[in-house]
């Protein structure tokens, strides 16, 4: 992984609806919060991004996979050329952690919740997917409803709800919260649901 792109891998992945583990996998908390339309209206465990939040800084690590080759790697370089980035170690496991403000933090989680929107906003009426008349989501995308004609959305071999969970995933990931987002499939015309999945549940059936 080259210098400065690795520290805004996750937005390349987001783009890229990159599937990566996201460690533990219990379920969270049903979302209780109104939805909001786009339009009108945030070993198995190493595989995985962690995040530790502590009083001043956030430390983000990233699996080997991930990063990839490290051997040209530049710790005083990269510091250097990303402010409010503190420290960076490379693990013996071929993972690299980085240490960070929570002001830096902050920054990528906004830039990556732009991405998402940004990402489900093109999915309404797209050429790909004609069908998506609508889409709305909790905060933190906790649940996403994906609003389509029915008839062009069954007859259509459709991966819009597995692209959107692995998305929301990744961001959550980043976000330093449990990976958790309930996708539900409704009829335009009759707001009757279709379908729903659950991820990451469903990545493990």
């Amino acid at each position: 992984m080259k210098k400065k792109v690795l520290l805004f891998l996750i937005l390349v992945l987001v783009m890229n609806l990159t599937l990566v583990a996201c460690g533990n996998k219990e379920e969270a908390d049903k979302p209780n919060q109104e939805d909001e339309s786009i339009e009108s209206i945030d070993d198995e465990e190493s595989e995985g991004i962690t995040v530790d939040k502590s009083l001043l800084t956030v430390d983000i690590t990233l699996p080997a996979t991930l990063v990839g080759d490290l051997s040209d790697f530049n710790e005083e370089e990269y510091i250097a050329e990303n402010e409010g980035v503190k420290a960076v170690k490379i693990n013996e496991d071929g993972s690299i952690t980085l240490t960070m403000t929570k002001k830096k933090h902050g920054e990528i989680i906004n830039e990556m919740k732009d991405e998402v929107e940004a990402s489900l906003s093109e999915l309404i009426e797209s050429e790909d997917t004609p069908y998506i008349k609508g889409i709305k989501y909790t905060k933190d995308f906790r649940e996403v409803k994906i609003i389509v004609d029915r008839d062009a959305y069954e007859d259509a071999f459709d991966l819009t709800p597995f692209a959107v969970g692995i998305t929301v995933g990744m961001y959550q990931a980043y976000s330093g919260d449990e990976f958790y987002t309930k996708i539900i499939i409704e009829d335009v015309d009759t707001g009757e649901e279709i379908d729903s999945v659950i991820y990451p549940d469903a990545l493990e059936d």
